[in-house]
């Protein structure tokens, strides 16, 4: 009897719960739009490629970041802070990009290179600094070769 209470409710309440899915599905995409939009048709200028990477004051890669990633990035490069993130303004068009494509897991170090009328493309050194703090470097010497490669084109 409780099976048939639950699946009549959920049969009942289909339209509902489709629906809303439907506009947060429709949110999420207009957001996805605009947020490109603004990217490529301000953000960039009129470069062809930019770079917004954000690491922490974390002592597994702060001192890293600082003497091998940083001083390689491009001229127009943005890069934030995470330790600092109580002072950005969360309505700046960096700051809203890197919400938005960096997602909720590793996140932090993230490089995200931009390329006008491309889809972005994320490099996470989370792991890597990970498995490199015991012992195995290979994959954030990688990780890092792909990104340099990708931000300077």
């Amino acid at each position: 009897m409780q099976r048939i209470l639950i699946l009549a409710a959920v049969v009942l309440t289909a339209p509902l719960w489709l629906t809303l899915l439907a506009v947060a599905m429709a949110f999420r995409a207009i957001q996805l739009l605009v947020l490109y939009g603004l990217a490529w048709g301000w953000w960039m200028g009129r470069d062809r490629r930019r770079v917004l990477f954000v690491y922490s004051n974390s002592p597994n890669w702060k001192a890293y970041v600082e003497a091998n990633i940083l001083p390689h990035l491009p001229q127009n490069s943005v890069v934030l802070n995470w330790s600092d993130r109580l002072s950005w303004n969360r309505f700046t068009v960096s700051v809203m990009l890197f919400r938005f494509f960096a997602g909720p897991k590793e996140f932090n170090p993230i490089g995200l290179v931009f390329e006008r009328f491309n889809v972005v493309k994320p490099f996470r050194f989370w792991q890597a600094f990970r498995d490199a703090k015991h012992g195995r470097e290979d994959a954030l010497r990688l990780v890092e070769r792909r990104f340099l490669d990708a931000a300077r084109g």
